[in-house]
């Protein structure tokens, strides 16, 4: 089991904790409160001290709980269901189906590369944060978040050529795939 498929594990993310983070509110929530969670967080001790601790295990719980958060998707209409989909193989990928990267003609080095982009980008931000640095934070920030994006695309392509390849891998009732 890789790291990505531990995280997951960690996260709660089996079949039924997967098409519960596939719900388009789980995936948007996330991505989109991520940072400025952390951000508002970390800055947060200047101000108040001490309670910025309680305030990040809240934000920890909500980051770690959110997957979990919502109904499950109903089909894989919406962009995002079917890129926590592909995420989902990605994280298997050799595991469990073969992942279907080498049938969806996709690059593993992309997905590494967004990957670590988002890397360097969350650790320009939490310099930023530690240091109180207002250009690191918010460009390092920025440069996760899109990265983070640029990842979530590749994962939505990948579910998508995946399911034209395997179409018994389509998750949920639709056998379209026209998004939201």
């Amino acid at each position: 089991m890789g790291f990505e498929a531990r995280l997951a594990k960690a996260f709660g993310l089996n079949e039924a904790g997967w098409d519960r983070h596939a719900n388009p509110w789980s995936g948007w929530s996330r991505l989109i409160t991520g940072w400025p969670v952390i951000i508002a967080v970390g800055w947060s001790r200047l101000w108040i001290g001490w309670w910025a601790v309680p305030l990040a295990l809240i934000a920890a719980f909500w980051l770690w709980r959110n997957p979990l958060s919502f109904p499950p998707a109903r089909d894989d209409s919406h962009w995002m269901s079917r890129a926590v989909w592909g995420e989902r193989l990605w994280i298997w990928r050799g595991e469990k189906d073969g992942g279907g990267l080498e049938e969806a003609g996709l690059a593993v080095w992309k997905f590494h590369g967004w990957n670590v982009l988002a890397g360097l980008g969350a650790l320009v931000a939490i310099y930023g944060i530690v240091m109180f640095d207002v250009i690191a934070c918010f460009s390092g920030a920025l440069a996760s978040f899109f990265a983070k994006i640029g990842f979530v695309a590749r994962c939505e392509t990948l579910y998508r050529r995946a399911v034209a390849v395997h179409p018994e891998w389509r998750r949920g009732q639709s056998k379209g795939g026209a998004g939201a």
